[in-house]
């Protein structure tokens, strides 16, 4: 069994020992259920006579924890009471964006949209970043032993905003929320937060409250100004702060972006700023157009590189 846990849905899957496709694919709302173990056992009473021999659960959060919580999930998941819950197999657990970045490994050209061709290092580390229910980021960089994936917390950096405007709505969410991270943009509820914040600023009534409305009303035909702006603004951002990670970690082996979101208004995304601001790093802009990005086009990529790590 594979599982991919996230701030909104779990996701599972069953595979045949040593085999890669995925069967039996379900999608559960984790609020739902009380616990993860609660979600699985769900799951597996869906399907009839099935033996679990072996497990890999990618969630987001501090997986190396025997006890961890994702930062946008109610749940607390103890590893000890999840092995449980599966009788006392083990679990291979692995955080969320980690599983992410192996399954690039496995795209092939009709899986991926490319944003900028670039020149590949494939020696280089690659960047793995999506925006969904937080903004999750994860390095991967190939060595002998096969691609190892750099797990990180990229989304609870902070947002360091590069002009006025953005200087206004970092204001407003620091009131909100202290601490103000990138994921308090680059993300579903980030994108409300944006909407909500142009909306105040430029003391406009508030029309939509979730992210499919937002985004919705921003790539319509006749566009609703607030909704357009929002998303402009939110493409903007995530160019300049995908860039940033790049630029930090010496991402030339590529850019792939895995995002459900981003693929609900692709086209809106690939004719915005994104690349623009990607690439606006002063005096090393000429690295940065070296850069190739690529969007996955595939579904169910936690799932995929679940399967990746418990067939290593």
């Amino acid at each position: 069994m594979v599982g991919d846990i996230g701030g909104t849905n779990a996701r599972f899957a069953l595979l045949v020992p040593g085999e890669s496709e995925l069967i039996s694919i379900k999608t559960l709302q984790c609020t739902k259920f009380e616990t993860v173990q609660e979600a699985i056992k769900s799951y597996l009473s869906s399907i009839d006579s099935v033996e679990i021999i072996s497990a890999c659960i990618a969630s987001a959060g501090t997986t190396h924890l025997d006890v961890f919580k994702p930062a946008n999930n109610d749940w607390v998941i103890n590893k000890a009471n999840v092995s449980s819950a599966l009788n006392d197999i083990q679990v291979n657990w692995i955080n969320d964006f980690s599983a992410q970045a192996l399954a690039t490994t496995t795209l092939n050209n009709n899986d991926i949209f490319v944003v900028n061709k670039g020149v590949i290092q494939p020696e280089r580390v690659r960047l793995v970043i999506g925006p969904g229910t937080g903004l999750g980021t994860c390095g991967l960089i190939y060595s002998s032993s096969g691609w190892v994936p750099l797990p990180a917390q990229g989304g609870h950096s902070d947002f360091a905003p590069n002009s006025s405007l953005e200087i206004e709505i970092w204001t407003l969410l620091h009131k909100q929320f202290g601490h103000v991270a990138v994921e308090r943009i680059l993300s579903g509820p980030g994108i409300v937060n944006l909407y909500k914040a142009l909306c105040q600023i430029n003391g406009k009534e508030v029309l939509f409250h979730s992210p499919s409305e937002i985004t919705s009303a921003a790539i319509k035909a006749n566009p609703d100004l607030m909704s357009e702006k929002s998303l402009h603004l939110f493409c903007q951002i995530f160019g300049s702060v995908t860039g940033s990670i790049a630029l930090t970690n010496g991402c030339l082996g590529g850019i792939y972006i895995t995002s459900d979101l981003v693929r609900n208004f692709l086209d809106f995304f690939i004719n915005s700023e994104f690349l623009e601001s990607f690439e606006d790093k002063g005096r090393l802009k000429y690295y940065m157009t070296d850069i190739p990005i690529f969007i996955s086009k595939k579904e169910n990529m936690g799932l995929i590189g679940s399967t990746y790590q418990l067939n290593k």
